[in-house]
């Protein structure tokens, strides 16, 4: 792992390092000013590729999608600072968990060519869906106009919205959270049949847990098991506390 950082003023640190979940969208909601987010350096690519140089015939190196961060580019530059090593730098055009699959998938490999092979593959099965609670941190991170957030609040609505193909599009607002949590579920099972599954949250557990004990035994049924996990500072600062959402991959 090479984490990204996230940055609130002149403190910086290292997501999932020096900053959990919970410590981060705790102190989120305080803010005033959205903190800023920031990739590795080509550098800290470097010694990582350097330390696992002697372990096996290469590294297959899977990030956060090219359009959505510049974290790919950093591992590109970082492997070409190697030598006699062949790194795989992998653009996965997603986030969060769908990364995590893709590791698993290329961990089940016999090989590091059939590991490449089998992980681009699956590369435009990767769907996200996520809820957001609140516009107040699109609008913090000037993507809305303070005045349509303000309209958003007032009338409750919950924006849907989706990552697909390395870009995110608005799928839905559906007013009211009640509302929103059935039509999240609606949207994952117009794409059954799935491969992994993971319902991933922002401070939001129980909820998570519900949906789970939603979709768990049909998705069982189909043997796909469902995991469940927190979203990291990274991609929380963009979120806000309490999303929902599902990372999956599509069979």
């Amino acid at each position: 792992m090479v984490p990204l950082k996230v940055l609130f003023g002149q403190e910086s640190f290292r997501d999932g390092v020096d900053l959990d979940g919970d410590q981060f969208f705790d102190r989120l909601r305080q803010a005033s000013k959205l903190p800023t987010t920031s990739a590795p350096s080509p550098g800290d690519f470097a010694a990582v590729y350097e330390r696992l140089a002697g372990d096996g015939e290469g590294v297959i190196s899977i990030h956060i999608g090219g359009q959505l961060s510049g974290t790919v580019e950093a591992a590109r530059v970082g492997a070409q600072a190697v030598e006699g090593l062949r790194v795989h730098v992998i653009d996965s055009r997603s986030t969060t968990m769908t990364i995590a699959f893709l590791c698993l998938v290329a961990a089940q490999s016999a090989s590091l060519a059939e590991a490449v092979q089998r992980v681009e593959a699956r590369i435009p099965k990767q769907r996200i869906i996520a809820l957001l609670d609140t516009l107040r941190y699109i609008e913090m991170g000037g993507r809305i106009s303070r005045a349509q957030a303000m309209i958003g609040t007032m009338l409750d609505l919950k924006p849907v919205l989706g990552v697909a193909d390395g870009e995110i599009k608005a799928l839905d607002r559906v007013r009211t959270r009640s509302r929103a949590i059935p039509r999240i579920i609606e949207l994952l099972r117009d794409d059954y049949p799935l491969e992994h599954v993971a319902v991933m949250h922002a401070q939001a557990p129980e909820e998570a847990q519900r949906i789970l004990e939603e979709i768990g035994p049909e998705l069982k049924r189909d043997g796909v098991d469902v995991a469940t996990g927190q979203i990291g500072a990274v991609l929380g600062t963009h979120t806000g506390p309490r999303a929902l959402g599902f990372a999956y991959l599509k069979r």
